[in-house]
């Protein structure tokens, strides 16, 4: 009876303890339930993010044009002439062979080589612009080969040795390249090229010109 007795004391003490155990788990599972859930809502906004910025870059076409700028400096040098120019080229990357791109080219510091061409004139200058067009087509890798057809118009202005009268005569003449390309694969880098030209000229001085060039950039 007396161990009866102190056994039901005893549990009667144990009570307390025991329940404030059991509160004390009961709110720790219900705290990391909801760190957890909160933790999972978290990753769900995210990844809803994620798909929506996804669906915006396949149906706006502003994220969907690709559109490269090159700036280049090349220097030529030709049979008949010698000079440098800045080229800028734009164009958009597409699944097309051959790329065409837009460009603008400023020449100067323009050279002749006077034994090269016709003797006679006292003075001559002339000021001509190309039109045409070039394009390149990736061979291998980050190889390109690039190839143009221009057609030079101007004028020139000359005087005969002996002879006091200044001559303006139109020209026109035709103009074709062949180029080997680097472009570097990344979204900046280096360019460079190397080719040959040929050039048919109606000039009082000369026919014909060819040589080659080099050049150098970057892409951005």
């Amino acid at each position: 009876m007396k161990k009866l007795l102190a056994f039901l004391l005893l549990m009667l003490c144990s009570l307390p303890s025991f329940a404030q155990f059991t509160l004390n788990g009961a709110d720790d599972y219900l705290r990391q339930k909801a760190e957890a859930t909160e933790k999972q809502r978290i990753q769900d906004s995210l990844r809803l993010v994620q798909i929506e910025y996804q669906q915006l870059m396949s149906t706006d076409i502003r994220h969907r044009i690709k559109w490269v700028n090159m700036i280049t400096y090349r220097q030529s040098i030709g049979y008949v002439e010698n000079a440098y120019n800045l080229s800028y080229y734009g164009y958009m990357v597409t699944k097309d062979e051959w790329t065409f791109p837009i460009s603008v080219r400023l020449t100067g510091a323009q050279n002749y080589n006077e034994k090269n061409m016709h003797s006679g004139f006292s003075s001559w200058s002339q000021h001509v612009t190309d039109f045409g067009m070039s394009g390149f087509r990736k061979i291998k890798g980050n190889e390109y080969i690039s190839l143009g057809l221009h057609l030079p118009l101007g004028y020139e202005k000359y005087r005969l040795t002996g002879s006091s009268d200044r001559h303006t005569r139109l020209l026109i003449g035709g103009s074709t390249e062949e180029r080997l390309m680097y472009i570097s694969p990344n979204k900046s880098g280096l360019v460079m090229s190397v080719g040959f030209y040929q050039l048919m000229m109606s000039s009082k001085r000369y026919t014909f010109d060819a040589g080659f060039s080099l050049e150098v950039g970057v892409k951005f």
